[in-house]
């Protein structure tokens, strides 16, 4: 009977039996993930793409980098220091007269005895006077320290000194160049020529912030920039040449994009469980108004 308003059996067993379903496990559409915590997780991956690895060099802002901004022909101006003699340096040291007493022997010994190489503490020991400290000093500083020493073996005790060879006698290019390496100083003429000779700039290079690092008379080193971002376009007064001195390091930082990427690299591909790639998918059944699945996968 259908008396009494109940529904016939069978709308009631069908209206269960949807009923049921939608409560029974693997009917109906799943349910969504916890979405706070997948975007936490992208929202911190973003931010890490923001933040500079601490491994980068990265050059000051503001008026501190403007006081150090040095015009392309304003390198060619900077002060040259005299060459000093460092550890590891050749000298050749060549007597300006011979003792009285020396015989031929001698003679053929001091001929093949030139060459002294400054050990690391600065010194070098001399045949009458022993040690000799070196490091810091300039040839002919050198020369004069010696000569007075030497007055009393030789009637004439004056010396010529020289530096034939030195491991710093180079020029370093570092940073975002295609081959960093040491340069040496007789071969360079120019910042550019320096660059080229490293194999040009990377793509995430910063050519606007190249850094000139050089030593001062305290062998402290002062950090000059130079903006190279035109260094290819013609001028009327043509490129003014630079003259290096040994120790010279020349960097090129990394721009905003490159840093990025670093970070990227730093913070996310070596520390999070997934390689390369976050992916967002959402489906939804077309001509319904169920509810939609999302979801975030890491591959």
């Amino acid at each position: 009977m259908q008396g009494g308003g109940q529904s016939p059996p069978s709308r009631r067993w069908g209206n269960n039996l949807a009923t049921e379903r939608r409560h029974v496990p693997g009917f109906g559409h799943p349910p969504a993930p916890d979405m706070k915590k997948y975007l936490a997780t992208v929202v911190i991956c973003l931010l890490a793409t923001a933040c500079t690895p601490m491994g980068t060099l990265v050059p000051p802002g503001g008026e501190a980098f403007r006081a150090r901004l040095l015009k392309p022909e304003d390198l060619a101006k900077l002060p040259l220091l005299p060459t000093r003699v460092r550890a590891g340096d050749t000298l050749r040291i060549v007597p300006d007269s011979q003792p009285a007493t020396m015989d031929l022997r001698n003679l053929v010994e001091d001929a093949q005895s030139q060459n002294y190489v400054v050990r690391g503490d600065g010194s070098f020991s001399y045949r009458f006077i022993g040690r000799v400290e070196a490091a810091g000093k300039t040839p002919d500083e050198l020369a004069a320290e010696m000569r007075s020493r030497l007055d009393a073996y030789y009637r004439e005790p004056g010396v010529t000194i020289n530096i034939t060879s030195s491991p710093s006698n180079r020029v370093i290019v570092a940073g975002a160049v295609r081959n960093p390496l040491p340069i040496d100083l007789g071969a360079l003429v120019s910042i550019e020529q320096a660059i080229f000779a490293a194999g040009g700039l990377m793509p995430a290079a910063d050519p606007r912030m190249v850094s000139l690092l050089r030593m001062d008379a305290q062998d402290r080193y002062q950090v000059y920039f130079v903006d190279l971002s035109k260094m290819l376009e013609p001028t009327e007064q043509g490129r003014a040449s630079l003259s290096f001195q040994r120790g010279d390091i020349i960097f090129v930082p990394k721009s905003t994009a490159g840093n990025m990427a670093d970070g990227i690299d730093v913070y996310i591909n070596q520390l999070l469980p997934f390689s390369r790639a976050v992916g967002l998918n959402f489906s939804k059944n077309i001509g319904s108004n169920d509810s939609t699945v999302t979801t975030i996968n890491g591959n």
